[in-house]
């Protein structure tokens, strides 16, 4: 009985191209970008739980209460994990991780002198490999992080420095100046790890590696040490938070405030309490919405033209009804079409998955393992989903083919679009609706991306050449910078200790009346700072006055903030810190932050930022507009090499480190685009094959009028009218639907647009235009026909 249920659907299949084609299609379509969002979902939420003992392992957060702020850490001192766990039962192991807080330089000795910027090197604890399920493919898991001489690497870096011979025993030199032995090769992280490595080092090699740090380190109450926690039971994580960890006195130095400690299970870290905005929950939510609404657009395609087709088939249901065939056998049969059509739409889906994956991973700046893919969870999942859409697909009209009245049927009475007209309407509503609305959607995301981007932020940002510094660079560093301002294409150099848009350090200073605490973004900087960003003044410092020992400039909003009265210059925020201007707000993070308070602490040698433990420092270079960008680039290279022979040139321009604060909105921006092509494309196909099977089933309707002087521009109105009522009822329910999420979304940005009309109109317009184009293909191809054809057989 199945083979003669397939022989009948693949007859039907093939008499049918066109539909058979415009539904394998669309519904593929429809089940690869679902499978595509489906892959990110799913990911996103598997983070860390690859680990065996994911369910035990938890991370210690600290929250901060300061004034009326709040924040959160999670670095701590070293002797935090080891206190814990003599103090508490429940506590099986502890790791300590350290990652390096600037870009390491690592080399091999054997290749020569050339070396690579690193940035995924962290200290662990030996019981990093017992705690978590990292692989190691070569060496003893028991010993690799006991010996301090000793470094783990991945198997990317093995590839990357060692090629194909085995690594184990040979040397890598760190910063120029350290050896260490490579003991084995760990399998590179996953891409769902939130802890990535290259490479691994134990913690007693951090004096040896950094020798400003004392020898004393694990006894010091500050660091910068993330430790991880395995407990004995998941019914103890809740007490030890309760009892032991309320009890804790240091976390990262001495703080002036209240410390409340907690446990982050590992496996919410990603979408939880994390600082990289490397998950986002309300990302992902929207992607799962658009997910649902291309599958949904896709399924109603397809019950919406088989339903349409099924007065075609009403004659072939009959006869098999009064033959003997039952409601159950038509629904068999008609299932198992719905189920090829699935089949092969679902064969053509993974085509595109596979087609398509890495554009979409670099269009949403993802990082996803191909092994995912193909893991046992997400294979099951995929089944439910082709199971799921074979159920939908066939439930509607397999009920309905199959609930013809045979004798109605057979005399006639069954009149084309009879049985679910109605319905018909409601799902092409349905589609162009949610098509309008993705229009919508992604011309407001685009026009807010557009006004931040150029919004003024109170500097000047272009033609401005960021370079990294660290401690080495402290012995040539007036030399490096005085060589490089006097190249003709370089206007200024100014020096701060991190980057503008990258990163900035927090310091509490008391309001000058309430004495309560109050947060402001610090930057150690230089004299040249202001003049080389065009930053603006508010009141300018005194001249002479500050030429020889350091001050503080403000801007207007931590003026306000510290609650500063009367003229600022000269007042004191703290006790060592004198206020030596004030300068216009301007923006050094986000924009969709808005502006914060910051104070400029600017020094007459920045030299000492070179000299600290984790010396990091900023070169800001301004090149001259009108000169060569390239050429400029190459000369500052070649300086630099003369102070940093061992090290690569590595730079940024400050202009590409603003757009990179707009990355989750970039990432959105062309979701939508992405997505609203293919929801276009879907609604289109399932229009194009409602106007071809209309043209079908009223060709002795036109053939008539033809013969009575109807026009050809009458016909294609005739044809045309109805489709265009439901478009412009698409308009009226789609605009407020995306009225409503787009505020909602706007709202969370400091600076933001007002929806403008003609984002309305112009998606409107669009709508009736892409509707208009499809229908008029067949409607005129219909209205051109000779009607004698079409009447012959009268």
């Amino acid at each position: 009985m199945l083979l003669n249920y397939l022989k009948i659907a693949f007859r039907n299949l093939a008499k049918n191209k066109t539909y058979s084609a415009i539904n394998i299609v669309g519904l593929g379509m429809g089940m690869a970008v679902s499978i595509l969002i489906l892959l990110f979902v799913m990911h996103e939420f598997s983070y860390d739980k690859f680990h065996e003992r994911h369910e035990r392992i938890y991370r210690i957060l600290g929250r901060i209460k300061m004034g009326e702020s709040s924040f959160q850490m999670t670095s701590f001192s070293p002797k935090f994990g080891p206190s814990l766990k003599e103090s508490a039962p429940e506590i099986e192991e502890y790791v300590r991780v350290l990652p390096s807080f600037n870009k390491v330089i690592i080399r091999n000795p054997e290749k020569g002198t050339e070396s690579f910027y690193e940035a995924n090197f962290i200290f662990a604890d030996p019981s990093f490999l017992k705690v978590f399920s990292f692989k190691l493919k070569n060496g003893n898991p028991d010993k690799v992080l006991d010996d301090p001489n000793k470094v783990i690497i991945s198997e990317r870096i093995s590839e990357k420095y060692f090629g194909n011979a085995d690594p184990v025993g040979k040397v890598l030199m760190y910063e120029s100046k350290h050896l260490m032995q490579v003991a084995g090769v760990i399998e590179n992280p996953p891409s769902n790890s939130t802890i990535q490595y290259d490479f691994i080092v134990p913690v007693s090699a951090y004096p040896r590696l950094n020798e400003k740090v004392p020898a004393d380190w694990e006894k010091s109450d500050g660091g910068n040490f993330t430790t991880y926690l395995l407990i004995d039971s998941l019914g103890s994580a809740e007490k030890l938070e309760k009892t032991q960890l309320s009890n804790l006195k240091y976390a990262r130095g001495e703080v002036d405030g209240t410390i409340s400690y907690h446990l982050d299970k590992l496996s919410s870290i990603h979408l939880g309490n994390n600082f990289q905005e490397t998950g986002n929950t309300g990302l992902i939510s929207i992607f799962a919405l658009v997910a649902v609404l291309i599958l949904c657009l896709a399924l109603f395609n397809y019950m919406s033209l088989t339903t349409a087709g099924a007065t075609l088939r009403a004659k072939e249901v009959g006869v098999r009804k009064i033959i003997g065939s039952g409601r159950l056998g038509l629904i068999k049969q008609f299932y198992t079409e719905s189920a090829l059509i699935t089949i092969a739409a679902f064969a053509l889906s993974f085509i595109l998955v596979l087609l398509l994956k890495q554009p979409f991973y670099d269009l949403l700046n993802l990082q996803i393992d191909d092994s995912f893919l193909f893991s046992p969870i997400f294979v099951i999942i995929l089944m439910i989903l082709l199971l799921f859409t074979i159920i939908v697909t066939g439930s509607y009209p397999s009920l309905v083919l199959s609930g013809f009245v045979p004798i109605e049927v057979l005399k006639g009475k069954f009149t084309a679009g009879q049985k679910g007209v109605s319905v018909r309407k409601v799902l092409m509503v349905f589609q162009f609706a949610v098509s309008i609305s993705l229009i919508i959607c992604s011309l407001v995301v685009k026009n807010q991306l557009s006004f931040m981007q150029s919004k003024k932020l109170g500097l000047y940002k272009d033609q401005i050449l960021n370079i990294p510094l660290t401690k080495t660079a402290a012995n040539g560093f007036h030399a490096l910078k005085n060589q490089i301002i006097e190249q003709s294409g370089v206007e200024n150099v100014a020096v701060s200790d991190v980057g503008l848009f990258k990163s900035y350090n927090m310091r509490f200073v008391k309001h000058q009346t309430s004495k309560d605490d109050i947060s402001l973004v610090q930057m150690t900087v230089d004299k040249n700072f202001v003049k080389t960003l065009s930053l603006e003044w508010k009141i300018k410092p005194n001249k002479g006055t500050y030429e020889n020992h350091k001050y503080v400039l403000l801007n207007e909003t931590a003026v306000k903030e510290l609650g500063i009265k009367g003229n600022p210059i000269g007042q004191k925020i703290d006790e060592s810190n004198e206020i030596g201007g004030v300068i216009r707000d301007f923006n050094f993070s986000s924009v969709k932050d808005g502006v914060r308070g910051i104070g400029l602490f600017v020094v007459n040698d920045t030299t000492n930022l070179l000299k600290l433990p984790h010396a990091k420092a900023m070169l800001y270079v301004r090149l001259n507009p009108n000169s060569n960008t390239q050429s400029n680039v190459e000369a500052i290279g070649k300086i630099f090499k003369k102070y940093e022979s061992q090290k690569p040139f590595e730079y940024y321009f400050l202009d590409d480190a603003f757009n990179e604060t707009f990355k989750t909105e970039m990432r959105m921006s062309g979701m939508f685009s992405a997505f609203t092509a293919v929801a276009i494309f879907i609604a289109c196909m399932g229009l194009f094959g409602l106007v071809t099977f209309t043209a079908e089933t009223r060709t002795k309707e036109i053939g008539i009028r033809k013969v009575l002087g109807a026009s050809v521009a009458g016909i294609v109105s005739l044809l045309s009218k109805d489709f265009l009522k439901l478009i412009l009822l698409s308009i009226l329910l789609s605009l407020p639907i995306a009225y409503y999420f787009m505020e909602k979304w706007l709202q969370d940005f400091a600076y933001r647009i007002q929806i403008p009309i003609w984002i309305y109109a112009t998606a409107s317009v669009a709508a009736i235009v892409i509707t208009l184009i499809t229908i008029s293909f067949q409607s005129i191809r219909a209205a051109l026909m000779n009607p004698l054809k079409s009447l012959r057989s009268e």
